[in-house]
C-alpha cells in the first residue's frame, strides 16, 4: 500500500490531533516516528524505541544560541520524509541545511549583486539575522539537484512530520513551522525583512 494512501486512512488515528492538543498532553515530551511505516506515535519519554526517531512534539524554534549544524527534530523530520518518500517513488535531497552566519552573508550579498538591490536580493536569500538557515531551522530541497515533484510531494504531505513550505516563490524551501500532523500555514509570497 502506497505511502500517502496508508497516511490518509490512518490519519483519524495517527494524526487527529497534535499531541499539544490530545488529552493529557501535558505529559507528551515527544512524538517517535517510525522509520518503516511512517507512523507517529506521542510519547511521555525522550527515548524512542530503535527504529524510531524523536520529531518533537511541536513547531521547531529558534534557541538562545546559535547552533553549529542542523536542528536534530528537524533533521529528523527530513530523514523521515526522506524514507516515506522513497515509498512513493519520490527522492528528497537536502541541498542547502544549517549555513553559518558568513556564509548567509556571502549568498546575501551574491543576490544583492544579481537581483540589483537589497529589497530584490531579500525575496530570495535573507540577510543572516533574518534566515533561519544559520539557527539550522530550515532546508532547501532538489534545489538545482532533483526533481522539484519530489519537493512537491512533500509540500503537500510534510506536514505530517511538522514540515511546511514557507515561500510562493521558493519550491524548495521547508521549515519546521508546525506540530507533525497539524495544517501548515499559509504561503508567503517571498521572504521579508523584518
Amino acid at each position: 500500500m502506497a505511502f500517502t494512501t496508508l497516511i490518509l486512512l490512518l490519519t483519524s488515528v495517527e494524526f487527529a490531533a497534535p499531541a499539544s492538543a490530545r488529552t493529557d498532553s501535558t505529559s507528551i515530551q515527544n512524538n517517535c516516528a517510525n522509520l518503516t511505516t511512517g507512523l507517529i506515535r506521542p510519547t511521555r519519554s525522550l527515548i524512542c524505541n530503535p527504529n524510531e526517531l524523536p520529531i518533537g512534539i511541536g513547531p521547531i524554534t529558534a534557541g538562545v544560541t546559535r547552533p553549529k549544524k542542523m536542528d536534530s527534530f528537524l533533521e529528523n523530520r527530513i530523514k523521515l520524509a526522506q524514507e516515506m518518500g522513497a515509498l512513493e517513488g519520490y527522492r528528497l535531497n537536502i541541498t542547502s541545511g544549517w549555513r553559518s552566519l558568513e556564509y548567509q552573508q556571502m549568498l546575501f550579498d551574491r543576490a544583492i549583486v544579481s537581483n540589483g538591490s537589497i529589497e530584490e536580493a531579500s525575496k530570495w536569500v535573507l540577510p543572516p539575522q533574518f534566515s533561519n538557515h544559520p539557527w539550522g531551522l530550515a532546508v532547501d530541497i532538489n534545489y538545482k539537484q532533483g526533481k522539484p515533484e519530489a519537493a512537491a510531494w512533500l509540500e503537500a504531505i510534510g506536514y505530517q512530520f511538522g514540515l511546511c513550505r514557507r515561500y510562493k516563490n521558493e519550491w524548495w524551501h521547508f521549515e519546521p513551522l508546525v506540530a507533525p500532523g497539524q495544517v501548515c500555514p499559509m504561503l508567503e509570497d517571498y521572504p521579508v525583512v523584518n
